[in-house]
This record gives C-alpha cells, structure tokens and sequence, in this order.
C-alpha cells in the first residue's frame, strides 16, 4: 500500500546579498524620517543632479586640459600640485557654497511654507529636524567626496605633493563644509520678514564666498610653498580646530533647534550647557596651546580670551533679556531637590537667572585665565616673548572688563524689564541695549569732560571710571590704575547684589507637581499595544 505524502514546501535561505538588504531596510527604517525625507529629497532634486554631473564634467575636463598642458614634462617632473589645485577649485564650490546654500533654502522654505508647523505637533523634536537637515548635507559631501576620490588619487601619483599635505587638504574641506553647513542653517529661522530673509541670504552668501575664498588662498599656499608648521604646531591645529569647530558646531546647532521650539517649552538649559562646553573647550585649547607652542601659545591665548570676551557680552546680554514668564510645563521640569536647586536653577530660563549664570560663569573664566597665565608665568615664556610686567596687566585687563561686562549686563536687565512693560521684545533687544548702554557709558563722561576742558585733550580722571574704553586703554599702558579696577568691582557687585535679591521669584522659581491629566496623557503612548 503506497502512501502519499503531502510535501510542504521548505522556504529557500535567504543569500547574504538578502539579507544584507533587511538588515539596511531595518536601519534605513530606524533612521531619523527628515533624513531619509531630505536625502530622497535631495538626490532627485535638480540641484543635486545639476551639481554632481557638472563636477563630473570639470574633473574631467581639468583632467584632460591639466595633463595634456604639462606634456612631457609630465612624465618627468612632479606635476601634482598644479593638478590638486585644480581639484580642490572643483572641489570646493559644491561642498563651500552649494551644499550649505542648499541645507539653508531647505530649512527656509520648511518655515516659509508652513511645513514646520505641521512637523511640530509630531514627535520629531526640533533637534531631530535639524540633525536630518545636517546629515543629508553631509551624505551629499560624501557623495562629492567619492567622485573625486579618483582625480585626487591621480593627483598624488604625480608626485610634488605628499601624503599628509593631501589627506591635511581634505580634511580642512570637509570640516569647513560641515561647519559652514550649520552656520547656514543657524540663519534660516533667524528672519521673520521677507526683507529679513532677502537680507539673511545675502549676508550667508557673503559668508559662503568670503570662506571660499580664504581657503582656497590658504590651501593653494599650502600646495604651492609647503606646509609651514612644525609636527607639535600641526598636532595642535588638529587637535584644536577639530575641538573647536565641534564645540562651536554643537551651540549653533543648538542655537537653531531652540529657535525652531515654542515658546512655551525651555529654550534656555541647552544653550547654556553648550555655552559651558564651548568656554570649557577653549580654555582646555588654550592651556593646550601654552604646552605645545610656549611663545606662540601665548598669541593665541590672548586671542582666544578676546573670543571668550566677545561671545559672553553677546550671550550674556540675550540672557539678561529673556522674559521673566515661565509657563507651567517649565516649572514642571525644575529641580526640585535643594542640592539640585543651588546648582542647576541657573540653567532655567529667565533674565535673572542668566544674569547669575553669566556673572559665575565669567568668575570662573577669570580664575582659570589667571591659572594660564601663572603657567605661562612658570615657564618663563615671558621672558622671551614679553616682560614680567605683562602678567600684572593681563590680570587687571581680564579683571576690568569681566566687572564692566557685569555691570553692563545687570543695566541691561533693568532696562530690557522697563521695556516689557509693554512690550514683548525678542532677546535679541539685549544685544542692541548692550550696545547702547556701553556708547553711553563711554561717551557720556568723555564729552561732559571735553565741554569743561573747553574742548581740549585733557588727562584721564577718576571722573572717566565708566569711560570703559579709556581705563581700558590705560590699563594696556600699564599705568596706575588698581584704584579704580576696585572702585568699579565695589558698585558692580552692590548692583549685581541688588538687583538679584530684588527679585527672589525669579531667581529660584519654585517647581510645580504634574497633573493626573498630563501624567495620563504622557502615559498613553507607552501603554498603547503595538
């Protein structure tokens, strides 16, 4: 007796090729929606099409014309640095000028149209929206990259240019592109109107072409003279600019998605954070500096405490003039411990509460740049580079304008609260009123004093002690001038102290228990089935 025997069909094993396709659908699938939006987006555009065949087209062209123009000598003598001039010329405007243009009219044009509205009362959060934007500008860059990979490669057999000069040029491209790419970005939600758009284009195309061009003078230096710095200088400038540009990066980044958040949540803890890790970055780069380059070191110390000086008067003065309102769902979020309170509540909105973090934070910086300059002191890199005399008045200059800086900004507190009285100003008020207090400051005195001297020169008094750029300008001379360095640290820290106990609730605003309705509602998604 035969017995049939149903055959169930065994389903075939998947090749590797199959399932190396599941396993990037699944990450394609888990990766943030505006990049795979974008990138789509993006890569059927005409721009990038447009883009990416006329590169195709230059290499070539660059590469027939540049090799038949040096024949023979091609074969003889090195020819490189004349063809990766070309390239990098090839190179640069795509990753430069189109890509970050580019990311900029696609963020604009989300906002201009009204899609971010839509985006927003999704669960993409303002920060994933701005990651997309970045990651698709890049994986275009990418793409840049590896078409010209080739004609590079090509380049380098030619002989002329060596190897860590080539990777060294590379890689200042693509850093480049890719903090150009988030200061672009970082100007799209800026303007409200569209004459504030026109004009916000035309300033980042200004910025686009200027950095084009400043590279492209220094690479083509680098190709043609060879690089000028030592190993330590050029472990240093890798070291520092990949730091730097990560930090500065980060707060612009952080900078646009709070512009893209409501109102109604917090915009400022973030902003702070990132500003904590980018004066952290450049003191580290600093000290950093002093190790490496001793007498160099101690140039570019300066100069980065002048950038430390700059960015603080900037974002200390949009602290100062943020609104005092903070809406339910922030109070929600404060600390409510009081060892949390005393160290975090400075991180939470307000006008006051950016007041305290920018006066401690500006306390802190004078102590680690009065430690920089102790260790450059120890190393008696003074002595070649700058008389002992130099440490005294560093201090005093650091001092001196760290105590106008906070009497600056508490005037600018007062001032920005006067105005919203009645009116509800954007933060950016601060840095026009930082602007107008410290003219007045300088002007006021120096011209009352002109009028009694009958319009004369007439020698610096103590009657000039908010005449900050003259007692500025006194302490560079070196003269005698530690009276009037504590006379100001005296009125700055009686009205610092004033205007914070003036205002005890909003210094440390008191935390508010969640409702059952919203625990309910920030409950649903997690016990929703799948």
């Amino acid at each position: 007796m035969t017995t049939l025997a149903t055959e169930i069909p065994v389903p075939p094993t998947p090749s590797r090729l199959d399932r190396l396709d599941a396993w990037c659908e699944r990450i394609g699938d888990s990766l943030n929606p505006i990049l795979v939006k974008e990138t789509r987006q993006a890569l059927k555009s005409r721009q990038f099409v447009g883009t990416f065949s006329v590169l195709l087209v230059a290499a070539l062209a660059w590469t027939i014309i540049g090799s038949l123009s040096m024949m023979p000598q091609i074969y003889t003598s090195p020819s490189a640095p004349r063809m990766l001039i070309g390239y990098y010329l090839v190179l640069a405007l795509p990753m430069l000028v189109v890509v970050p243009l580019a990311a900029y009219r696609s963020l604009e044009g989300e906002i201009d149209d009204g899609t971010l509205e839509l985006l927003s009362i999704t669960v993409l959060s303002p920060w994933q929206i701005v990651l997309g934007k970045l990651a698709s500008a890049m994986l275009q860059m990418l793409l840049y990259f590896v078409a010209l990979f080739p004609c590079v490669a090509y380049a380098y057999t030619l002989r002329g240019v060596d190897l860590p000069t080539t990777l060294l040029i590379m890689g200042i491209l693509l850093v480049a592109g890719i903090v150009l790419t988030i200061v672009a970005l970082f100007f799209a939600p800026l303007a409200r109107t569209r004459t504030g758009r026109i004009t916000t284009l035309l300033a980042v195309m200004m910025l686009l072409l200027g950095a084009e061009w400043g590279l492209a003078y220094m690479v083509i230096s680098m190709i043609l003279e060879g690089n000028p710095m030592s190993a330590n200088g050029m472990l240093f400038a890798v070291i520092a600019t990949l730091l730097v540009a990560f930090a500065i990066g980060h707060l612009l980044l952080t900078a646009t998605a709070a512009q893209l958040t409501p109102e109604s949540e917090n915009r400022s803890t973030h902003l702070r954070v990132s500003l904590l890790f980018l004066t952290t970055v450049v003191l580290g780069v600093a000290v950093l500096g002093i190790r490496m380059l001793e007498e160099v070191g101690i140039g570019l110390s300066f100069m980065l405490a002048l950038f430390l000086a700059g960015l603080w008067t900037v974002t200390g003065s949009m602290m100062v003039a943020e609104s005092s309102t903070i809406t339910p769902r922030i109070r929600r979020e404060l600390p409510s411990s009081l060892l949390a309170r005393m160290f975090l509540t400075w991180l939470t909105p307000g006008p006051v509460s950016g007041l305290v973090f920018s006066v401690v934070t500006i306390f802190i910086v004078n102590i680690a740049i009065a430690l920089v300059i102790q260790l450059a002191a120890e190393q008696a890199v003074f002595n070649s580079f700058a008389p002992r005399s130099a440490i005294s008045m560093l201090s005093r200059l650091c001092v001196a304008y760290s105590a106008y800086l906070v009497g600056f900004l508490t005037i600018v507190r007062w001032v920005v609260a006067a105005v919203r009285i009645r009116n509800h100003p954007r933060v950016e008020v601060g840095l026009a009123a930082m602007i107008a207090v410290a003219m007045l400051a300088a002007l006021v005195p120096y011209s009352i004093g002109l009028h009694y001297n009958d319009y004369r020169s007439y020698a610096y008094s103590p009657w000039q002690i908010t005449n900050w750029v003259w007692t500025l300008g006194q302490i560079l001379d070196r003269s005698n001038t530690n009276y009037i360095v504590e006379t100001i640290l005296v009125f700055v820290t009686i009205g610092f102290f004033a205007t914070v106990m003036a205002s005890p609730g909003i210094v440390m605003p008191r935390r508010t228990a969640m409702p059952e309705r919203v625990k309910q509602e920030l409950e649903k998604p997690s016990t929703s089935p799948s």
